[in-house]
């Protein structure tokens, strides 16, 4: 009987780890957890390069002072200035701009399409015309300020991708 006694215990000994393994349980698991991580943010060879380009837009269009207060809907032209700061070539697809907000006028989502290459080291100026509504006219009038998001699509050697610039324009006095 003894016999049977002590192998039970050293049967219940082997099941249950000691308390000193458990307490490193918690740091196991956060160690297996970060592995797994880094090794599922693993950069891909597929990417655009990380120098994206420097990218400016400018209202260049101004309503005269006799339509400032004017309601209804007004063209308006847009200057959006590319510079291209990595290794490799660029070419810009498509631009689409849009307001955020209220401002001196809406402007729609619209959508431009290009095709502008630019060289390493290289800066393009890209212009359009955008329709645009003044709802409701403000102390400026229709040259006052707009937040304007746009959005640049352009392809690298690397593959497609876009950069989002948000900026105030206002018409250039």
């Amino acid at each position: 009987m003894t016999r049977s006694v002590i192998l039970s215990e050293a049967k219940d000994l082997k099941m249950r780890p000691s308390p000193e393994l458990r307490s490193f349980a918690p740091l196991r698991m956060t160690i297996a957890l970060l592995i797994i991580g880094c090794t599922s943010a693993a950069p891909d060879a597929k990417k655009a390069p990380l120098d994206e380009p420097e990218i400016l837009i400018a209202q260049v269009s101004h309503i005269a002072e006799a339509a400032r207060n004017i309601t209804g809907p007004i063209s308006v032209q847009y200057q959006v200035e590319v510079a291209n700061h990595s290794k490799d070539p660029i070419a810009i697809k498509r631009i689409d701009v849009i307001s955020i907000g209220s401002g001196a006028y809406t402007l729609r989502p619209t959508s431009v399409p290009f095709n502008a290459r630019l060289l390493p080291g290289e800066s393009k100026a890209l212009q359009f015309w955008a329709p645009a509504v003044i709802d409701d006219p403000t102390i400026l009038g229709a040259n006052g300020p707009v937040t304007i998001r746009a959005t640049v699509y352009y392809d690298t050697p690397a593959g497609s991708t876009q950069t989002i610039v948000v900026r105030q324009v206002r018409a250039l006095d």
